[in-house]
């Protein structure tokens, strides 16, 4: 009998640890929304996606980095946007 006890508050104890993580994992996704809902943009020059606050912005388009700023812009320097 104590045995059957035991076994079942072992039981009741995982269950309710399942239960708990459950209800809380709504809570980090919403958190992680929040971070995907961040400005992307593209970079011309290669190709990539990098968050806004992270890009530079020269001449009206953003990049990742400054060589890919001054690739593009120089090789663009007569195109019109």
């Amino acid at each position: 009998m104590l045995l059957r006890s035991l076994f079942f508050l072992i039981l009741a104890c995982f269950l309710y640890r399942i239960i708990r993580g459950l209800l809380a994992a709504p809570k980090n996704a919403r958190s992680k929304d929040l971070d995907a809902s961040e400005d992307m943009v593209l970079d011309p020059q290669c190709q990539s996606y990098l968050p806004k606050n992270e890009a530079l912005a020269r001449g009206g388009k953003y990049f990742c980095s400054e060589n890919c700023a001054r690739a593009f812009l120089s090789h663009n320097s007569g195109a019109v946007s």
